[in-house]
């Protein structure tokens, strides 16, 4: 048993976790740049579309995630381009959490790649919080055969940021006394939810790093930011309290609709689906929930069903996120039979904590940065 007081917060954050699930399928894969690549087309050939995650090996050529396909291309013509395959994925994420809970006093789902643990109680079984955190690092290669990067700290907001500082592969543990020295040298923007309008505004305002911004009067914050100056506040500070929360119960949440009669216009089954889009949207809100995949599913004429989804990188919470998606997805069904129903789906949810921030002003805070 080690001394920590208060809370001892993990987060885990998989290391280019598209690609090293794609190296984890295919072992020959391994070592080479690996190119994830969202393209909203079908087919054996990749033209178009956004670099969704890529290896370590790609990054060392310059590719980054949202970089055009064409863009990574020119950067590294030697590249080895794969479509995104959220079904495994998914399933790679399901263990990695699975072999998590054991870790964990509480564990939530932050997204498909990375997890929160609350572990005051069963951190305590080991001689040291580094210990600790070797101890997941080593069970997550030996039973799932990934590498991930782990940061331990009193506060979620400092063990995100610790676990992003010596990645990949790494352990980072801020003990508690320790927060502000550690955050001070850094720049506001490495807090999750201070986006590039924010990070703008405050160095707008003399404020480029962590210990300029834990210096500066709340109320002054407040001012300018509303509760959101006050929460950066207390993250500059390491008071902030934000709970680590379980995954929501709801696995997905849909609606669905038969139409006047099967057809194949585009235009009428858009129509059909439109009026899903604010329906689900407020069921979210009224939950506090933000979405990462949509769904759209067609019943044909003669029973069959078909279903396509598109997974976002990172949350979201608003409706034109909806409608992008199912512009995608509409793209990628037969349309050569007739289609007498279609169903729209929101899943892969987490939970905007009470206490902090609405899911607009989450959204707007900008999302988590990539691996």
């Amino acid at each position: 048993m080690f001394e920590w007081e208060g809370r001892l917060v993990v987060h885990v954050d998989m290391n280019a976790f598209y690609p090293s699930c794609e190296q984890l399928a295919n072992p020959s894969l391994r070592g080479k740049p690996v190119i994830v690549v969202m393209t909203p087309e079908d087919g054996e050939i990749i033209t178009r579309g956004a670099v969704a995650s890529c290896s370590y090996e790609a990054r060392a050529f310059g590719v980054r995630s949202g970089m055009s396909y064409l863009k990574a291309r020119e950067l590294c013509p030697g590249g080895v381009y794969l479509r995104t395959n959220f079904s495994l994925y998914e399933e790679v994420s399901s263990r990695v959490m699975g072999e998590l809970e054991a870790f964990a006093d509480k564990l939530e789902v932050a997204s498909i790649d990375e997890a929160y643990l609350d572990s005051t109680r069963r951190a305590q079984e080991y001689a040291s919080p580094e210990e600790f955190g070797e101890a997941i690092k080593r069970t997550i290669k030996e039973r799932v055969g990934l590498t991930c990067s782990v940061g331990i700290a009193p506060t979620k907001a400092c063990a995100k940021i610790a676990s992003d500082y010596r990645k990949p592969d790494g352990l980072t543990v801020v003990r508690p006394g320790q927060v502000k020295s550690f955050l001070a040298p850094l720049e506001v923007g490495r807090v999750a939810g201070i986006g590039p309008k924010t990070q703008a505004a405050l160095e707008g305002m003399g404020i480029r790093l962590l210990g300029e911004l834990a210096a500066t009067p709340p109320y002054i914050l407040e001012e300018r930011f509303g509760r959101v100056g006050v929460w950066m506040w207390l993250v500059a500070n390491g008071e902030d309290n934000d709970p680590v929360e379980p995954q929501s119960e709801y696995k997905s949440i849909s609606t669905e609709h038969t139409l006047e009669r099967p057809t194949t216009d585009t235009v009428i089954i858009r129509g059909a689906l439109q009026p899903m889009v604010g329906e689900l949207h407020s069921r979210i809100s009224s939950l506090g929930l933000l979405y990462r995949t949509v769904g759209v599913k067609f019943v044909y004429n003669d029973f069959k069903v078909a279903t396509r989804d598109h997974s976002y990188r990172e949350p979201r919470g608003d409706p034109a996120s909806i409608e992008q998606a199912i512009t995608l997805l509409l793209g990628r069904f037969d349309y050569t039979k007739p289609v007498r129903k279609v169903g729209l789906r929101l899943s892969s949810f987490i939970k905007i904590p009470e206490n902090q921030k609405t899911i607009e002003e989450w959204i707007t805070q900008g999302a988590n940065k990539d691996q």
